[in-house]
């Protein structure tokens, strides 16, 4: 292919690394990216712009760490008039910038420009968890497939059609502060996240108020809603195939633990699980990310090594909150297309996968 980066003519450079297998250029590495950089690892404020045909959009500081972890040499950057910095690469007195072609019309001065040092750069965390995803997804595009031991599962809108118990629950408690007539697409919200977040940021309510509408949710809740959540067609094979590959299963999912194992013993699916780790019937907040920690610790017992436990787990999941905790938590994720979140939603929170349908998920596992 022909490469029109600055300074391709001059990177004839040579990894320091065989990490990432069949990368030995920096050409190599431009072919490889060429398929990897996408709406996630493009930086937020310019995703809106991002396109296959526009790749190296908003990519420039997390490859250019890459380009050094793999090449070596220093990585400067070039001053522009948003306050940010544009990142190229120097090895060897060899200049290089292969996220250039962002600036076809622009010319771009490479001298006497400040270094530019990760652990500046990094200490935004959205920006450290792009690089991390660029790293692995590397790896996956060399051939380096990882070995997923430990399966998350996500429980409404990945194990199970839960927005009618939900929805039916939301009105009930709505009703009890005379709101009425709520379509049931914005009622929907409420998958995923924790019910006193969403009832204080999707109706203002206060912490009190917040307070009694989870009563009043759990009250019909757990009379009526609890048994109107089906299990999606294909999820029991999908878990009975997985557990006779020898996966280990567990739910992860910011119901409380109490009320998802109730919804899995009523399913029928309950005894697919190796363990099932929600919050506290009394909290207010819950964090993805603390939840799929709290499941290395589980698993910690049996294996010393949580740093090898998240190499092998995989968190499966259909909300932007099921991807970002992930990447938190340093854990490969994948986004299914028939939940509540949309193919947007996941991809541009950092999904490693994307699964149409459960017998998909469990080709993908399978196939690594």
């Amino acid at each position: 292919m022909g490469y029109y980066f600055y300074g391709n003519e001059n990177a004839d450079v040579t990894a320091i690394t065989d990490e990432y297998p069949g990368i030995h250029t920096p050409l190599d590495l431009y072919d490889a990216l060429s398929n990897v950089w996408c709406e996630y690892t493009c930086a937020p404020r310019l995703r809106r712009q991002y396109n296959t045909a526009h790749k190296t959009c908003g990519q420039c500081s997390i490859t250019a760490f890459l380009v050094q972890d793999i090449f070596g040499g220093r990585v400067y950057g070039i001053p522009r008039e948003s306050g940010n910095f544009h990142c190229y690469n120097e090895v060897d007195g060899h200049v290089f910038d292969i996220t250039s072609e962002q600036f076809p019309n622009e010319e771009l001065c490479y001298k006497d420009n400040p270094e530019q040092f990760r652990e500046v750069h990094f200490a935004r965390e959205e920006k450290r968890r792009r690089y991390e995803y660029l790293r692995k997804a590397l790896k996956r595009a060399c051939g380096v497939m990882p070995d997923y031991r430990y399966i998350f599962f996500d429980l409404d809108g990945t194990l199970t059609q839960s927005e009618f118990g939900i929805v039916d629950s939301v009105t009930y408690a709505l009703r009890k502060f005379g709101i009425e007539g709520e379509s049931r697409e914005k009622l929907k919200q409420f998958i995923g996240p924790a019910l006193f977040e969403s009832f204080q940021n999707l109706y203002h309510f206060n912490k009190e108020d917040a307070d009694r509408a989870v009563v009043y949710y759990r009250e019909f809740y757990e009379a009526e809603g609890i048994y109107m959540s089906p299990l999606y067609d294909g999820v029991e094979k999908m878990l009975r195939d997985l557990d006779e590959k020898g996966k280990e299963l567990y739910v992860v999912t910011a119901k409380p633990q109490e009320m998802a194992e109730k919804v899995l013993r009523h399913t029928g699916i309950l005894g697919y699980f190796q363990g099932v780790i929600g919050p506290d019937r009394s909290a207010r907040k819950t964090d993805k990310a603390s939840l799929i920690r709290r499941a290395f610790e589980l698993l910690s017992k049996e294996a010393d090594n949580i740093d090898r436990i998240a190499e092998q787990s995989l968190m499966v999941g259909d909300r932007h909150y099921d991807m970002e905790g992930a990447a938190e938590a340093g854990v490969d994720s994948m986004g299914v297309l028939y939940g509540y979140g949309s193919r947007q939603e996941l991809c541009w929170s950092g999904a490693s996968y994307l699964a149409e349908t459960p017998p998909e998920v469990t080709e993908m596992i399978c196939s690594f």
